[in-house]
């Protein structure tokens, strides 16, 4: 739903919302995945109309709120994170409120904590280095097990503030030490206002290693002032984080799914087989009958014994990353149904790419749901199966590498 520049204001926002919360427009709220409202005046009163719709929504994905007249009001903004944390949303744009300013992330970030937000935009909102040790604290929570906010974001969009070489410098150093889940982030146009803007030097310049310097420092020592080279060291210090962290994020999910290929015929045992040993005569005069277990020696193994196996399959995942898949494995439920639905449309389809049309449509057999039962793979623009595996990845929790406490940062 697109209402970008309506002057709807918060008596519109009301009176939509209203509606969509209603009986009547029940049918919209079931499949409305996408809300724009840029450009509609809205303030605290609205944002807070807005955070009741979002509370307990699974259906809504992306809500675009830019350029509005948010301030940081600590009731509203106590709303929205609660309603945050108990949606589906993944994308939220609040780019160009510039009111919002550093008290907003300073009393929105710790109390934000939803596993499904991937995408945050706070690009032009005021930020000054005053938010940079509120955003650094915020990025880091998973790792330090803090009990306030908690960062599952994979993008993050900040630029056109004036967090200065310093306070990018100490978000990015707080991404390379505690968060391995952000694989995009965006800190354009952040020079300080008194800063000149100067052309990029033509020389080569030396490599910046924020790694190099393990030791915690005070706030403010050995930091670079805002030239053109300084900006060039967090240009470089940024693409080495986040390669690191996309090349982790590829080899987590490729080993989750490596897991539960293995996992799923030696955890799930049907009940036919499990019922079966109780049923076999307790006294018998031929020879004893083979049990289950003979055919397999593997489920003879103790417990233990079988996860160890089963985890050098996937070395890269933290132990509660691993238990996730085992329980996902054996659990029935989330097998597929074994018989495809007739229900015409029921079923979620590939979307075909009209670049790709008159190509082959590639990839083998795997069911109903995409056309005449194939997937039509790199021919998509969004893959039924690409889909099915990014709900697993995101059910068991392997969206992210996840290091051991005592595990050095590479």
């Amino acid at each position: 739903m697109n209402l970008n520049h309506n002057s709807l204001g918060d008596d519109g926002i009301y009176q939509l919302f209203a509606y969509l919360s209603s009986s009547e427009g029940s049918k919209h709220r079931a499949t409305l995945a996408e809300i724009s409202l840029t450009g509609n005046g809205i303030g605290c009163k609205g944002l807070q109309t807005i955070a009741e719709y979002l509370r307990g929504n699974d259906v809504l994905r992306a809500l675009w709120l830019a350029n509005n007249d948010f301030t940081p009001d600590p009731a509203t903004l106590s709303c929205l994170a609660n309603a945050l944390n108990s949606s589906r949303l993944r994308l939220l744009s609040l780019t160009n409120n510039s009111r919002l300013g550093d008290s907003f992330v300073e009393r929105f970030l710790p109390l934000l904590r939803s596993r499904s937000l991937q995408e945050l935009h706070i690009n032009i909102i005021g930020l000054t280095p005053r938010s940079a040790p509120a955003i650094a604290s915020w990025i880091t929570g998973s790792s330090t097990g803090s009990s306030q906010g908690v960062c599952h974001l994979q993008t993050l969009k900040c630029s056109g503030n004036s967090l200065g070489v310093k306070g990018v410098s100490k978000i990015l150093r707080a991404i390379e030490r505690g968060n391995w889940a952000i694989t995009k982030v965006e800190l354009y146009a952040n020079r300080l206002p008194d800063t000149p803007l100067l052309l990029p030097p033509t020389s080569s310049l030396p490599a910046f290693t924020p790694s190099s310097s393990r030791s915690p420092s005070p706030a403010g020592s050995r930091v670079a002032p805002d030239t053109d080279d300084a900006w060039k060291d967090c240009e470089r210090a940024l693409h080495r984080i986040m390669m690191r962290n996309q090349y982790w994020k590829r080899r987590v999910e490729k080993e989750a799914l490596n897991l539960l290929k293995y996992a799923r015929p030696l955890l799930m045992r049907s009940k036919s087989s499990l019922d079966s040993a109780p049923l076999l005569p307790l006294h018998s005069s031929s020879s004893p009958t083979s049990t289950p277990t003979e055919g397999f020696p593997f489920f003879a193994l103790p417990n233990e014994l079988k996860l160890y196996i089963l985890s050098l399959f996937a070395p890269s995942l933290s132990p509660t990353q691993r238990v996730h898949i085992y329980n996902y494995a054996s659990d029935p439920v989330t097998l597929p149904p074994l018989v495809p639905t007739l229900r015409r449309g029921f079923t979620k389809q590939c979307l075909v790419d009209p670049s790709s049309l008159g190509a082959t449509v590639g990839g083998s057999n795997y069911g109903s749901g995409c056309p005449a039962g194939k997937c039509m793979g790199s021919n998509s623009l969004v893959c039924r199966r690409e889909e099915e595996r990014a709900k697993f990845l995101e059910a068991v929790g392997c969206t992210a590498y996840e290091p051991e406490l005592n595990d050095p940062v590479d």
